[in-house]
């Protein structure tokens, strides 16, 4: 049996969630989504153990900026960031937070799924995904 790449989904966007359900989960992938309210988001981390992160940018409490940002104190997992901001400073943002990707608005699952398969290729070397890298501890 083939092992499934485990990809957490946080977006409160309804359209983007049944998308990312839709076309990611089966063969390749296991889609598993949170309702992030920023307060439980690092106990869903650690219940989960993705291996992948598609993080929506655009979010009504804690938007995907502060939230890549709060991710990235607890994980090392790989990061694409999803929005409908045009491409610019926006993705020069995500990108230097820590993001290994971006993709902006009109997107299609085969071109998502390009960039998780290419993002998980230059990750050969294995990485604790909860290794802190400023405070050096697990």
């Amino acid at each position: 049996m083939i092992e499934k790449t485990k990809i957490l989904s946080i977006s409160r966007d309804p359209i983007l969630v049944s998308f990312l359900q839709r076309e990611l989960n089966g063969d390749e992938y296991e889609v598993v989504n949170t309702q992030h309210t920023g307060i439980y988001l690092k106990d869903v981390l650690e219940a989960e153990q993705p291996d992948f992160i598609v993080l929506d940018i655009i979010m009504p409490s804690l938007d995907g900026i502060g939230t890549c940002l709060q991710l990235r104190q607890w994980t090392q997992t790989p990061i694409m960031m999803l929005s409908t901001w045009e491409a610019g400073s926006g993705t020069v943002k995500g990108l230097n937070l820590g993001s290994e990707g971006y993709l902006s608005d009109a997107f299609g699952a085969d071109t998502l799924k390009k960039r998780i398969e290419e993002t998980l290729k230059r990750r050969t070397v294995k990485v604790d995904p909860y290794y802190n890298a400023h405070t050096g501890i697990n």
